[in-house]
């Protein structure tokens, strides 16, 4: 069964005969209980597709269903809320609050959402990602492999159904990147979550339960 089923979805940028198309007539489902890796060339609409998946972008056609609802045709407020209770997402660049520390910044994120027991969901994340001893440190005291956990724990407390990462491991080095990789294998085998990562880097694909290559807009390899 599919937690996320992306049906003939195409996307452009530009108006009139400028548009440019990155998606056209994309159709792919992601299971959970397995990680997921997204990969190709620049420009062929990795980060637009997970952009889409996660409900931060509207497609132009097509169906997303997450969790049985379709979030295409959704107004941007709907899509916020659907995002903040139901999407994970784990940036290149950490976008941590630098004046916060560890536990402030996954807390706030919690705060946000307007989510229960945060200082319990808080604790039990920064666990999860091997930093309960680090919660009070801030950015700039810890290492990026570090800042990229920290981002993993605020993407995880609040128990989101799709968890969404796009090059995780980009700025880390060999050691951090497999910390970090390895860590996010261990969260998609949860059979009640999908978890998706883009990336160019190939240390990532031996993790990966299915590799889907895109090239030029379209899906051109699906590797299980």
């Amino acid at each position: 069964m599919h937690s996320v089923e992306v049906r003939n979805v195409t996307l452009g940028y530009g108006t009139g005969a400028e548009t440019s198309l990155v998606l056209k007539q994309v159709s792919l489902g992601l299971r959970p209980g397995q990680l997921t890796v997204i990969s190709g060339p620049s420009g062929s609409g990795k980060t637009s597709l997970i952009s889409i998946i996660g409900a931060m972008i509207a497609p132009d056609s097509g169906e997303v269903i997450v969790d049985g609802t379709d979030i295409a045709g959704m107004s941007e407020e709907k899509r916020a809320s659907f995002r903040r209770e139901k999407i994970g997402y784990v940036f290149q660049s950490f976008r941590l609050m630098a004046a916060l520390t560890a536990e402030e910044n996954v807390s706030l994120s919690l705060e946000l959402r307007r989510v229960d027991r945060r200082r319990e969901r808080c604790l039990s994340a920064l666990e999860v990602v091997g930093l309960a001893a680090k919660g009070r440190l801030k950015p700039h005291q810890m290492s990026h492999g570090e800042k990229q956990r920290v981002a993993i724990a605020r993407a995880i407390a609040h128990t989101p159904l799709v968890v969404l990462a796009d090059e995780p491991t980009a700025s880390l080095d060999a050691d951090n990147g497999a910390q970090v990789t390895n860590l996010l294998s261990d969260i998609a085998s949860d059979p009640n979550r999908t978890v998706a990562i883009v990336t160019h880097d190939p240390r990532v694909v031996p993790f990966a339960h299915r590799v889907v290559r895109l090239e030029d807009g379209r899906i051109v390899g699906d590797q299980q």
